[in-house]
C-alpha cells in the first residue's frame, strides 16, 4: 500500500507521489467524520449542476434503460498546443528546479497555477505519451519526464491549493489505475497525483494506490471509509477486470452508498461503459471532478 505523507515536498525520491491523508488512516477503527456540508457559492452550484448534467445524469439515465441526453460538455480552447509541446521536450532534459522556474515566470506574466495545470502541464504529460508511443523518446526518457511533471504538483501544492477556496466536509476518495494499466502506469500516476490537488483543494482527503489487484488494495477497501472510488484509464483493455475490481469494492467496502467514477476518453467517449461495468459516472475534467463527485455522493445517499 502506497505510503502517504503531508508537504509539497515529501517523499519526492519515491516511486509513486502519494497525496495526503488524514489522521485516521491506517487505522482499522476509522470510521466516516461527521463534518457537516458547507453552503456551496453562486459558483460553485454553476459548476455543480453542470457536472450532474454533463455527467452524472447520463449515468442514471442509462441505469433506466433510457437514451442519455445529447448535449456535451462546452470545450474550451487550450491556451497553446505549442505551449504544452515544447515544456514537455523541456522537461525531457531539464531538472525540475529549471522546469519550476519556468512555472514562475508563467505566473509572474499572470496566469493561475490551474490554468497552467490545464493548459501546460496536462497536456506536457500527453505529449510526452505520445513521443514515446510514436517512438520518438525512450521508455526510460519518457518515464523521467513524467516524473518531473508530477514532482511539479508536489512543488506547487502548497500554492495551488491556496488559490482555491477550500471547504472541510469530511468527504474521502481513493484513486487508482485501472486494472492491466502496466504499459502506461507512469502517465497514469501522473495523472492521477494531478487529479488528487483538485480533489483536495476542494476539501477531500485522497489516498493513491497504484495496484487494484494487490490484497493491500483489497484491505484498504474493507478496513477505511471512501465515499468516492475512482479508477483512471488509458484504454479500453481489461474492462472485465475492472468491472470484478468494482464487484470487490461494493461488496467489501462499509460505505453501500459508495460512488465509483471512471476517468478516461474512452468511458466519455462511451458513457455506456459506465454503466456495463458497474461504475456510477465517467469523469472528464479534472477541474470539476471533486464537484462532480460530491454530487454523486449526495445522490447516491438519498437513492440509499
Amino acid at each position: 500500500m502506497t505510503d502517504v505523507s503531508e508537504g509539497p515536498r515529501a517523499r519526492l525520491g519515491s516511486r509513486w507521489a502519494p497525496l495526503a491523508r488524514s489522521p485516521g488512516v491506517g487505522s482499522a477503527a476509522f470510521r466516516k467524520p461527521q463534518i457537516p456540508d458547507p453552503a456551496f457559492s453562486g459558483d460553485d452550484r454553476r459548476l455543480l449542476a453542470q457536472a450532474v448534467e454533463t455527467h452524472v445524469v447520463p449515468r442514471l439515465v442509462l441505469a433506466h434503460g433510457t437514451n442519455p441526453p445529447t448535449s456535451n460538455p462546452v470545450a474550451t480552447a487550450p491556451y497553446g498546443l505549442e505551449e504544452a509541446k515544447e515544456f514537455a521536450e523541456f522537461v525531457l532534459t531539464h531538472e525540475v528546479l529549471d522546469a519550476c522556474k519556468r512555472i514562475e515566470a508563467m505566473r509572474h506574466a499572470g496566469r493561475s497555477l490551474e490554468a497552467i495545470y490545464i493548459d501546460v502541464i496536462a497536456p506536457a504529460g500527453r505529449q510526452l505519451r505520445s513521443l514515446w508511443r510514436a517512438d520518438l523518446c525512450d521508455f526510460a526518457s519518457c518515464a523521467l519526464g513524467l516524473w518531473r511533471l508530477q514532482q511539479l504538483l508536489r512543488e506547487f501544492s502548497v500554492a495551488f491549493q491556496s488559490e482555491g477556496r477550500r471547504q472541510e466536509h469530511g468527504y474521502r476518495a481513493l484513486l487508482v489505475p485501472k486494472p492491466g494499466e502496466k504499459d502506461d502506469l507512469c502517465y497514469i500516476m501522473f495523472g492521477l497525483v494531478m487529479v488528487g490537488e483538485f480533489y483536495r483543494r476542494n476539501g477531500w482527503d485522497t489516498w493513491i494506490e497504484p495496484d487494484p489487484s494487490s490484497a493491500e488494495f483489497a484491505s484498504l477497501i474493507r478496513s477505511q471509509w471512501f465515499d468516492v472510488v475512482e479508477f483512471l484509464a488509458s484504454n479500453n483493455k481489461n474492462l472485465d477486470a475492472l468491472a470484478s475490481s468494482i464487484r470487490m469494492i461494493r461488496r467489501e467496502s462499509s460505505n453501500k452508498a459508495l460512488g465509483v467514477m471512471l476517468r478516461g476518453k474512452v468511458f466519455v467517449q462511451n458513457p455506456e461503459l459506465v454503466v456495463l461495468v458497474g461504475g456510477d459516472a465517467a469523469a472528464a475534467d479534472a477541474s470539476i471532478d471533486a464537484l462532480q463527485a460530491q454530487a454523486l455522493v449526495r445522490l447516491l445517499a438519498d437513492r440509499a
